[in-house]
């Protein structure tokens, strides 16, 4: 153990700390498991296996146990096993009397490293003490015959076959590693032979297979359900991140539960036995079937060799059994239930109001509504409710309805809304009224039954139900399962099932941000989708709400943004005041680069100097429970002030309009769950040459965007990015246009900016003027009759988008010729195929509208003389079009210095909402 050292840096810059308590051993021909136990055991070791003591954290002086992980398989293979100590540290002595032990049958020992901070078994690692990876300073056989022969020297030999699919990298081993191991070589050779050697590299084995959640319930391969929301199956899903807690408690408020079946785990004390509403006392025992089957999908035992796994198995059962189904029942079951420990409630019930039309009916809302008041506001419960099973889209069934409540859909197999024409042929339909949350699987579902003949399952005996009158469609030989279970009753325990999981991941977060994820990771299936006003999390289906469940996307969501302004938390739509969201986001330009970031402050933010290279700063920031992973920062800028920009063409372009700038620091591997990070770039003297407007009187400078994504922010990629108020409605895209400009008194001046945009088709748009921060005295004027001169790089001539034909334009379809008079000659005019005629468009701004002002002519064009804090100006445009606008006024003579004016526009679309905008601060000099 001595010739180990104490630490070690991984590949990825992170250290590996020895751990005195384990080792591997490697052998030269294979070995049974049980030859090796018996032959540790005498030197006070064993085999390490799961589910025994497993490391904790260092936390200060406190050593933090880790419960051990149901996945976990130790990484066993016919020649190396890892052993662990019996009886504390693994000392020099005990070392070196168990290699002396095994002899010649070792080939090695490995010393066993903790990688990070990553807690249990899973974080321990033995970096190979016989194996360095290296990389040559320069290609060629060359170079690659004298390391080979410098090499040998250190006992060191290439395998070629391994070699030759590492890359850059060469695969040596140690031909002795027992007189000088790889630890000891590694330092040594980057030192004595860096003239062909660049890097060395370990090679390292976890101590648990790194497999991907595959439960042994023998009931999992029927429960298509679970695969479809990546709770488990192929592949990396829900379950590699969380099955549960026992300590997070998930209420299944129904008919009670079998309160001895094997494969429902119930919380202790009080809570595991529930209550039965009829006499308030325990226990939750069953009045039904529909209970015990709703508490399998969400909390059938996970990983135990029998029946069906829930979406949070590992979570804890609390059953609250309706006696009479009364509304006062109800609202006591969601009270006991939140008053007794539960962190989610599951209900898959509802009645309808005596005016719905539908039945069941007769319960008095108001009894319940104060009780999901307390639940969710006071006692910080999840509510789940089914959105009832009559196919209509006209409402749901309450407690569903109840804002506070997650309203669950159905979905078929199909991954459609289940309808009476499904495949399934169950000839019944999933309601989907306004205000449905999500939709989760619910045809054919397998779950827990009432055990023998007392459920849905009658195979062992007793009167059969219709659907179970063929084993083993139905269920199991016993009668503990049921094969059909549907409904949205089915549904909705798969919504409180992920509820459970992301609470028992994330235990800080709030009901509300479970049910925001829950709703911003569903996938989008089942029709297109599309922005819905009044719904915050993305875009909806009318039949789907915002999609069918995703629990690896919700277990592992991260939510990078940039902020639109100081109080920005990230949500969407983000809600600046006044909608100025283009005035102090996260984006700041410098002209050092002293890492000074205050986009409050515009004259720390909004600063450019000629001559030299200035920076540009973009803060990023994480607001998902989940690390970010490979978070990339982008930037454009356009040689314009601006008032509307078009996600993509605007912020992925890169032309004569949109100038990338240089990244300095802009891709990082991760960024932790609340933190935050600073994007750098560089803008050059020639592009600030190019970009800012430098001409006499027209100061200012353009308008910088910026992007922001990250592997696991599945927000950003299901989202719809059409229509305006786009940066505010998507955190991902932000932009910053504030011009700081310098002024001397009695100084006549001029703003220019272009509104509209190439890709926006509109015919009208309303641009609003603030003045609210210019005195009155001062006059204040928008010129809408602007010739574009201040903006030298932009084509502002008229556009056709694409391919189509202008109005009143025409197109030959054949090769014409056409005889005409063209000037004094009288000849044969020859058109090809697809040549065009087209009118000319149209230019500039038409009719005018103004609330606030007024419009007036000078010097034959048009000006709109701003006479309140704010004007409102209507315009008729030109779609497809860029058109210059200038804000004028005059600095008074009796300005003194350091005094501040600020002008602001923005623009407006046809449905009135804020598409972009731009500011000035005048500071006198």
């Amino acid at each position: 153990m001595e010739r180990f050292p104490k630490e070690l840096r991984h590949g990825s810059g992170a250290i590996m700390v020895l751990d005195p308590t384990h080792l591997l051993l490697s052998f030269r021909e294979p070995q049974s498991p049980q030859d090796v136990e018996e032959r540790v055991r005498e030197y006070g070791m064993a085999l390490a296996a799961p589910g025994g003591p497993t490391p904790g954290i260092e936390r200060g002086l406190e050593r933090v146990p880790r419960p051990a992980n149901p996945f976990e398989v130790i990484n066993h293979t016919d020649r190396r096993f890892w052993v662990r100590s019996q009886a504390g540290s693994i000392d020099q002595e005990r070392f070196n009397a168990l290699q002396n032990a095994m002899g010649d049958a070792l080939e090695w020992i490995g010393p066993v490293y903790r990688l990070g901070n990553v807690p249990g078994l899973g974080g321990l690692v033995c970096p190979l003490p016989n194996v360095l990876l290296l990389r040559t300073t320069q290609p060629g056989e060359e170079v690659q015959r004298n390391l080979d022969r410098r090499l040998k020297r250190y006992g060191l030999s290439e395998v070629r076959e391994k070699s030759q699919y590492l890359g850059e990298y060469r695969y040596y081993v140690l031909d002795h590693p027992e007189d000088r191991n790889a630890y000891e070589l590694q330092s040594m050779l980057l030192e004595s032979e860096r003239e062909l050697v660049s890097d060395v590299q370990f090679e390292t084995m976890p101590m648990v297979v790194p497999i991907t959640a595959v439960p042994n319930d023998p009931l999992f391969p029927r429960q298509w359900d679970m695969t479809r929301i990546q709770a488990g199956g192929p592949g990396n899903t829900g379950w590699d991140i969380s099955t549960g807690a026992a300590g997070t408690i998930v209420c299944v408020l129904d008919q009670g539960c079998d309160l001895t079946h094997p494969d429902l785990q119930f919380a202790p004390g009080a809570a595991g036995q529930g209550i039965n509403l009829g006499t308030m006392a325990p226990p939750g025992s069953p009045t039904g079937p529909h209970g015990t089957a709703c508490a399998g999908i969400v909390l059938g035992r996970f990983n135990n060799s029998a029946g069906v796994a829930g979406v949070a198995g590992n979570c804890s059962l609390m059953p609250v059994a309706f006696q009479n189904w009364t509304d006062a029942e109800c609202a006591a079951g969601i009270n006991w239930a939140a008053n007794n420990g539960a962190r989610v409630i599951s209900m898959s019930f509802g009645v309808y109001a005596p005016g719905d039309g539908f039945g069941p009916t007769g319960w008095n809302f108001a009894i319940i509504d104060p009780a999901i008041n307390n639940a969710v506001n006071t006692r910080g419960c999840v509510l789940v409710a089914a959105t009832g099973n009559e196919n209509t889209g006209v409402i749901n069934r309450y407690p569903a309805r109840n804002p506070l409540v997650i309203a669950v859909g159905g979905s078929d197999q199909a991954d459609n809304r289940k309808n009476p024409m499904s495949a399934d042929g169950e000839c019944w339909g999933a309601n989907f009224g306004p205000g449905i949350s999500v939709v989760a699987p619910c045809v054919q579902i397998p779950t827990t039954d009432i055990q023998g003949a007392g459920g849905y399952n009658t195979n062992n005996g007793g009167p059969r139900l219709v659907a179970c009158v063929n084993y083993p469609s139905c269920g199991d030989a016993a009668g503990d399962y049921f094969f059909q279970f549907n409904g949205t009753s089915s549904a909705t325990p798969h919504v409180a099932g992920l509820a459970g999981a992301i609470r028992s991941q994330y235990a800080a977060l709030t009901p509300g941000q479970v049910r925001d994820i829950i709703e911003r990771t569903a996938d989008k299936v089942g029709g297109a989708y599309a922005d819905a006003p009044g719904f915050p999390n993305g875009t909806r289906n009318n039949q789907m709400g915002y999609g069918r469940i995703n629990m690896l996307r919700a277990l592992d969501f991260s939510d990078v943004f940039i902020k639109d302004w100081t109080g920005d938390t990230g949500v969407e739509p983000s809600t600046p005041p006044g909608s100025n969201f283009w005035t102090f986001s996260d984006i700041v330009v410098r002209i050092t680069d002293d890492n000074v970031f205050d986009p409050g402050d515009p004259s720390k933010s909004s600063n450019v100097e000629r001559g030299q290279t200035n920076y540009l700063y973009i803060r990023v920031t994480n607001n998902g429970p989940r690390e970010a992973r490979n978070v990339t920062v982008s930037a454009r800028i356009t040689p314009y002030v601006g008032l509307e920009f078009v996600y993509p063409a605007d912020w992925t372009s890169v032309d004569a309009t949109h100038v990338a700038p240089t990244p300095v620091t802009a891709t990082f591997p991760s960024i932790p769950a609340g933190g935050s990070a600073i994007a750098k770039f560089t803008i050059s003297s020639s592009q600030v040459d190019t970009l800012w407007g430098w001409i006499s009187g027209m100061s200012w400078h353009p308008c910088l965007l910026a992007m922001v994504n990250a592997d696991n922010d599945y927000a950003f990629t299901t989202v719809s990015t059409a229509g305006g108020g786009l940066v505010v409605r998507r955190n991902n895209l932000a932009q910053r246009n504030l011009s700081v400009i310098d002024v001397l008194s009695a100084t006549t001046l001029a703003f220019p900016f272009l509104a509209g945009n190439l890709f926006n088709s509109e015919h009208t748009m309303e641009i609003l003027v603030d003045r609210s921060r210019l005195p009155m005295a001062i006059p204040l004027y928008l010129g809408l009759d602007e010739d574009g001169k201040a903006f030298p790089q932009v084509d502002l001539t008229a556009k056709t988008p694409g391919d189509e034909q202008m109005e009143g334009g025409l197109v030959f379809i054949e090769r014409t010729r056409v005889e005409a008079m063209l000037g004094c000659c009288r000849g044969i005019l020859t058109l090809e195929k697809g040549s065009r005629f087209d009118c000319p468009s149209a230019t500039g701004i038409g009719e005018v509208s103004v609330k606030g002002g007024e419009v007036i002519i000078r010097g034959g064009k048009r000006l709109v003389e701003v006479r309140e804090e704010q004007a409102v100006i209507r315009v008729e445009k030109q779609p497809n079009q860029l058109h210059p606008m200038a804000l004028r006024l005059e600095v008074p003579r009796e300005a003194q210095g350091g005094e501040e004016y600020l002008v602001s526009v923005a623009q407006r679309n046809e449905a009135g909402q804020t598409v972009g905008g731009a500011s000035a601060l005048y500071r006198v000099r």
